[in-house]
């Protein structure tokens, strides 16, 4: 029909306009220009010639848009079209507008059609009434335009509410965005403009999942979903993306107030720097508690209801007790011996141990698993927000390998102590032995020398006879303290102790080897040595008997 139309009227373009009563739009049922192409809404009011002729019902007819005052102020967008001349034949049913059809060239020059084409175009304009007006047609072009004043009529309503709260979002620090039902940006607040970067008119229209990344998408279209059936979402993070190119971290909470129109709220805050400061905490405590774990002393915390909070990988290698079993389950002073918790409290809180909420280094005694007593070093302190203590810490050392360690220690030092004393009463024995052998030989010697001299019946030889006796018995004497080789005590009188010579003498040294410094000074009684009396610094080194008698008489004198 159209195609027909177009060719009897002169015009290489015709359209078919459907149109019902009330509606905003009109609807293209069909165009020789575009035969294969779906029908497709107009918005009427940018079509006045369209307007004009169903209005009036009678036929428009337009020599140059440019010139003509329906469609002077379209004059750009109808020449950028190529449209020049154009005719209107409004299709009417018993007083009622159907639509109209719409025929356009882009050379001037419309008048050839009167009346005659005139009359033509009527003709076809009412003979396709006739078959629109009960048709499928306009049935579905009723439902779809209800449909669309249904979808306006929300949208009013819609932006009724928003109006009504419009004054209080520009008011917030917060941004806020109202979403329709399909995601898109109904309105934005000045907040919002701020956190994006992004105006408002480059917002409004856009849909939301567009600014957060792929994987968050998801949860904004279950937020809508969920708000709009009339439940409140918790709040949750977003990532928006903003003009600079860097994106911002907000914190998102959600409103029902407008549910009720189809509308939600979606209030935010720029957290980015909390969010930031969170992770950096959070990596610090992360890298603390692997410091605490690495350590080798325990290291406990509990509040100060003995509920134990902390207990790193050391405390559990000096209890015997899983961090699991202890955490929030075994009270503090389970730890420790019986009142040990309620004494380390008092040394906290005095002035004594290092000042009030400290105490330094000290020992005590702890009960690992299965009931076993171990020393230990510690160390504690208060923990205070403010001026109010909160919680305990304590640091132990286990001492069992130190006292190990120092009892060996000490074994080994005695040890060193007796062996140095045993090489000093040796060195000292030997040192004693050579400086009194010297004058015992020569009393040996003199008295031999006095016998062999003497008569027979000398009264005087008695004595001499003991005199060499005691010397010999000091000598042998002498011989023992020059060969001892240990130290070895006996009692004396009350507590005091001597040196026992018969148990720290070596037999086989006294036995194999001299004195040392008198291998070639020996005579028939031991070891002879030069007289070092100044009675005696006249007789040779070596005496001779003669030399013997006259030391003895210059002696008696």
């Amino acid at each position: 029909m159209l195609e027909v139309c177009a060719h009897a009227l002169g015009f290489p373009r015709a359209s078919l306009v459907a149109y019902v009563d009330g509606s905003e739009h009109a609807f293209v049922i069909a165009a020789s220009d575009a035969p294969t192409a779906a029908r497709f809404t107009l918005a009427i009011a940018e079509y006045p010639e369209l307007v004009e002729a169903m209005r009036t019902g009678q036929p428009v007819l337009i020599d140059d848009a440019a010139q003509h005052p329906l469609t002077r102020e379209l004059a750009e967008t109808l020449a950028s079209r190529n449209i020049t001349g154009i005719a209107v034949f409004p299709m009417q049913w018993r007083g009622r507008s159907l639509g109209a059809i719409l025929l356009r060239k882009k050379t001037a020059g419309v008048q050839y059609l009167a009346p005659r084409g005139t009359e033509l175009g009527k003709l076809i304009a009412s003979i396709t009434a006739a078959h629109l007006r009960h048709g499928p047609v306009l049935e579905s072009l009723r439902d779809q335009t209800h449909r669309i004043s249904r979808a306006r009529y929300e949208a009013e309503r819609r932006l009724r509410g928003i109006d009504s709260l419009k004054e209080h979002f520009e008011a917030g620090a917060d941004g806020v965005v109202v979403l329709d039902d399909s995601g898109h940006i109904l309105f934005v607040n000045r907040a919002a403009e701020r956190i994006t970067g992004f105006a408002r008119d480059g917002l409004v229209g856009s849909e939301l999942v567009d600014l957060v990344p792929a994987d968050q998408r998801g949860q904004i279209i279950d937020a809508i979903a969920r708000v709009l059936a009339g439940v409140n979402v918790d709040p949750f993070d977003l990532e928006l993306s903003t003009t600079s190119g860097s994106p911002v971290w907000v914190s998102a909470s959600t409103s029902t107030v407008l549910s009720g129109s189809g509308a939600v709220i979606l209030g935010f805050r720029d957290v980015t720097a909390e969010r930031a400061l969170e992770n950096e905490l959070r990596s610090n405590k992360a890298f603390l508690e692997r410091l605490i774990d690495s350590t080798v002393d325990a290291i406990i915390a509990a509040d100060l209801r003995g509920n134990i909070i902390l207990f790193n990988q050391g405390a559990e290698r000096l209890f015997d007790y899983r961090a699991r079993d202890v955490i929030g389950k075994l009270p503090v002073w389970e730890l420790y011996e019986p009142d040990g918790a309620r004494q380390i409290m008092k040394m906290l809180r005095s002035t004594s141990h290092g000042g009030v909420g400290r105490l330094e280094q000290t020992r005590r005694e702890i009960r690992v698993n299965h009931g076993e007593t171990v020393p230990v070093s510690m160390t504690a302190s208060v923990v205070y927000e403010g001026d109010r203590e909160v919680a305990t810490v304590g640091i132990l050392t286990d001492l069992r390998d130190r006292i190990r360690m120092e009892q060996r220690l000490l074994d080994a030092q005695q040890k060193l102590q007796l062996s140095e004393k045993q090489a000093l009463v040796a060195e000292l024995a030997a040192s004693a032995a050579h400086e009194l052998n010297q004058p015992l030989t020569s009393i040996i010697g003199y008295v031999q020398l006095i016998q062999r001299q003497s008569s027979r019946d000398a009264q005087h030889l008695r004595a001499a006879g003991i005199i060499l006796s005691e010397a010999e018995r000091m000598a042998e004497i002498v011989k023992k303290i020059g060969h001892i080789t240990k130290y070895e005590t006996t009692d004396y009188v009350g507590t005091a102790k001597m040196i026992d010579l018969d148990r720290a003498t070596s037999r086989m040294a006294a036995l194999e080897k001299p004195i040392d410094g008198d291998e070639n000074l020996t005579g028939e009684f031991g070891a002879v040595s030069p007289p070092r009396n100044e009675l005696d610094a006249d007789v040779p080194a070596t005496p001779s008997l003669g030399d013997l008698g006259d030391l003895a008489n210059r002696s008696d004198k």
